[in-house]
């Protein structure tokens, strides 16, 4: 029976390591066993201390960053990839915390098509800025938030929808992709949570807004630029003043434009006016269900079966709708139970460890962590630190992730397509790209600015493994490092026996190893390592989180 029970005692090594593969971007082998004596408790308040905010990117050609006041400089190109280096670094150089993975799983949940917002740069960073404020905070203060975010009123269109002329757009995906969800379409126009008419009510409610490309329009709450009502400082010029009627499935609820002067309404109303309707929506016992089964999908499997939609879902819903949907309250909940750390049904049944399929993000962000690589610093080293994050773009896409560029509005297939989900990451061409990732991290990603990235697998054993010449140990603790799930006595006697020692014996490699420790020679051990590493990261273990 699935279990929301919060386990007790600490959580050991193998718990720790699977808490932060999947609260943060992979986890660091100190941070392994920093969280391993924590109890899961502890380790939700380790995950959820305040972050410091990072400096915002620099254009190499301004030497300064893109944001309001600054300007753009004329000789600056690929603003859009100097974002998504930013982004990735940000993942990349973050602590034990769950951040980072909250401001991914909230991209992924309110996407965003790069190439439609690229015409104002900064749009891409205040959208990013807006999900970090509040990763770990309110989720219905984010979606009324992310209503009138610039980026969000080009990419949905929102900024097109007046009245007379009303565009769907963003209404349509606010009910189906980010509050009520999608039922059972139980007659024409009808999808059980909300109709053809809530998104016609809705959109009419959501008429009026404009983007500000000055920036002036600043959100009271979070500080940073926001859309703006059309019109003048105090009186809208697009939004509709007629009755809002919505469906059954929101109660009948009517909302009326508070202030109209002759045939336009006052600004202030049409702010109070989102208010209504972000709390109509909310007020819906459907929208905590399908924000928890989303946080399910990442956090913890994508098949939700009747038993774990009534064990696991239901409550985790009354948890965030009656906490007033602060995200903390369900994962709190979510990361101390029983169903996560897979202790509430027998070993050989429903596991949860080791069940997903690694995003490409998770795969390149989660192996420069777990072997923490050290990369061209943005200060000193600024084009070679955009130079390297350029070619790492190039293997996400490789590997299926057109990073900031999902193929529709929707999103990334594998977080929400049904039945497949997680499975879209591989096909033959994709698995080989990762695959092939681990040799050029071994061999070295070079380029114009010289070396850039590289696993020196030498300098990794020496430096965290407890007994290197020991090869049944050596490989011990790579597996528990390398891999979530254990694996019996034949796979691991294949990577110490055929691939390390290459059907030499354990004492040949001890005498190897100790001979690299006497003379500094490192050409055999490091041929030897690189073909084990090279083995144990083109697994199908080392794809699996």
């Amino acid at each position: 029976m699935a279990s929301l029970n919060p386990i007790s005692g600490t959580l050991g090594s193998q718990r720790a390591a699977h808490l932060l593969r999947r609260a943060t971007l992979g986890p660091r082998l100190q941070d392994i066993t920093n969280f391993a004596g924590m109890t899961a408790q502890a380790a939700i308040t380790a995950l959820t201390q305040t972050q410091p905010v990072p400096p915002l990117p620099i254009d190499p050609a301004s030497g300064t960053d893109w944001v309001y006041p600054n300007t753009i400089s004329p000789n600056s190109t690929n603003l859009s990839d100097y974002t998504r280096s930013w982004w990735m670094e940000n993942m990349r150089a973050s602590g034990a915390n769950l951040t980072e993975r909250m401001i991914w799983f909230y991209h992924t949940h309110f996407p965003m098509i790069m190439s439609r917002i690229e015409g104002e740069a900064q749009f891409a960073i205040d959208y990013l800025r807006l999900l970090r404020y509040y990763a770990l905070g309110n989720y219905k203060d984010l979606a009324k938030a992310i209503c009138i975010d610039n980026a969000m009123l080009i990419h949905l269109d929102g900024n097109l929808n007046i009245k007379g002329v009303p565009q769907e757009n963003f209404a349509r995906e606010f009910l189906e992709l980010y509050t009520v969800g999608k039922g059972e379409e139980v007659s024409l126009g009808d999808y059980t949570n909300f109709t053809e008419q809530d998104v016609q009510a809705l959109t009419k409610a959501l008429t009026g807004w404009g983007i500000d490309p000055t920036f002036q329009t600043i959100d009271p709450v979070t500080g940073f630029p926001t859309g703006k009502v059309k019109g003048s400082a105090t009186t809208s010029s697009q939004h509709d003043v007629s009755s809002k009627q919505f469906s059954g499935a929101f109660n009948n609820t009517v909302i009326q434009t508070g202030s109209v002067v002759g045939s336009n309404a006052a600004v202030t109303a049409v702010y109070t006016e989102l208010d209504d309707v972000i709390n109509m929506v909310f007020a819906s016992p459907h929208t905590a269900r399908h924000i928890c089964r989303r946080i399910y999908r990442e956090f913890v499997y994508y098949d939700i079966t009747p038993e774990i939609e009534t064990d696991i879902i239901e409550p985790l819903a009354t948890t965030l709708s009656s906490n007033n949907y602060d995200i903390i309250s369900v994962l709190e909940v979510l990361f101390q139970s029983e169903h996560f750390y897979d202790l509430d049904t027998p070993i050989t049944e429903d596991n949860n460890i080791g069940a997903i399929i690694k995003s490409p993000m998770d795969l390149v962000i989660g192996t420069m962590r777990l072997f923490n690589l050290t990369v061209p610093d943005k200060t000193t080293q600024l084009a070679a630190h955009y130079e390297m994050y350029g070619q790492l773009i190039g293997q996400l896409d490789l590997q299926g992730l057109q990073f900031f560029e999902p193929y529709d509005v929707a999103g990334y297939e594998p977080y929400y397509q049904f039945p497949g989900y997680h499975r879209f990451w591989i096909s033959s061409n994709y698995l080989a790209n990762r695959y092939k990732f681990s040799e050029l991290l071994i061999s070295g990603f070079t380029g114009m600015s010289g070396n850039l990235l590289k696993l020196d697998v030498v300098d990794f054993v020496e430096t965290n493994c407890s007994n290197p010449g020991d090869a049944t140990i050596l490989v011990q603790e790579l597996v528990s490092w390398l891999f979530p799930v254990t694996i019996d006595a034949v796979r691991f006697n294949y990577f110490r026996d055929d691939v390390l020692l290459d059907q030499l014996s354990a004492a040949n490699w001890t005498t190897e190893w100790n001979n690299y420790v006497n003379t500094s020679s490192d050409v055999n051990v490091r041929l030897q390592l690189e073909s084990l590493f090279n083995a144990m990261m083109q697994t199908p273990e080392y794809q699996l989180f």
